[in-house]
């Protein structure tokens, strides 16, 4: 047997796993992908217009939810001591398991960005409730415009040019979006790994130990900061608009760079984690 990777042999398991995801998750996936309803139906019952803007937020609550619970909902089991040897026992390798657990995490997150809009979409269509536009856009940016847009009609005033500056769109241009699909691949990373390092409580324990984290590296930023950033404080008159956007930038770009090792680090880690297993 190949143990390295066979297409054939790959293509089995997903099949398998796609039956244990639908089995595990399935429902789940699809009251994440409706929660947009609860806001429709607020806006019928107390006839009001809902601007995209909450909508929008909602969506990426739900793609939040789902990459938090989709690692120990549909694969919770594969450390299990009793429940594991089954995974172990599959005749694959650990890269195609692998490849595989990481394919449906990702994927789950993508699935409920784009059911949500597609369902939102489709409550638009309906000739009663408050949804009266399109969610055009996944960026926040954008809704942002969508937003005030909206905003500046119901008030039949032009705030444009007090509110929102279309400059500030492209502030950072992708280094933006590349910052949110690093994020969406560090959180599942994250999560998938927690399901394999904890037994029991899995989304619970990942959460606290991301908490505890979380809150030491910030204290640590914040020290960075205050210790950088003195200068600026001690002495206004030398501060303008391009040294706080060089200096954001800067910051901005260092983040990126480190959340990419983070995020590799995680995904290298998983896989040795994987290739380990003892039941």
């Amino acid at each position: 047997m190949n143990n390295t990777f066979n297409i054939n042999r790959f293509g089995n398991l997903l099949a398998y796993d796609g039956k244990k995801y639908i089995r595990n998750f399935g429902i789940t996936l699809a009251i994440l992908c409706g929660l947009n309803l609860v806001l429709w139906l607020l806006t019928l019952i107390f006839g009001f217009t809902m601007p995209t803007l909450p909508r929008y937020g909602v969506i990426w609550f739900a793609v939040l939810l789902g990459i938090i619970m989709v690692p120990a909902k549909a694969f919770g089991d594969i450390n299990l001591p009793r429940e594991g040897v089954r995974f172990a026992m599959l005749p694959v390798s650990t890269l195609e398991k692998y490849c595989s657990y990481v394919l449906f995490c990702l994927l789950t997150p993508v699935a409920i960005a784009i059911g949500s809009w597609a369902f939102d979409s489709l409550l638009t269509l309906l000739p009663f409730g408050g949804f009266d536009n399109y969610i055009r856009h996944f960026g926040f940016m954008g809704v942002m415009e969508d937003f005030i847009m909206e905003i500046n009609e119901m008030s039949d005033a032009d705030m444009s040019g007090e509110v929102f500056d279309p400059s500030l769109m492209n502030l950072f241009g992708s280094s933006y979006t590349y910052a949110i699909v690093l994020s969406i691949l560090f959180n599942v990373g994250l999560f998938m790994l927690g399901n394999l390092l904890f037994k029991t409580h899995k989304t619970g324990k990942t959460l606290a130990v991301t908490i505890g984290v979380s809150y030491v590296l910030s204290m640590i930023m914040q020290i960075i900061l205050i210790a950088n950033g003195s200068s600026l404080f001690l002495n206004p008159e030398n501060v303008d608009i391009a040294t706080i956007g060089n200096l954001t930038s800067s910051m901005f770009f260092a983040s990126n760079i480190l959340n990419t090792i983070l995020t590799i680090g995680l995904y290298v880690g998983l896989f040795f984690k994987l290739k380990t297993q003892k039941y």
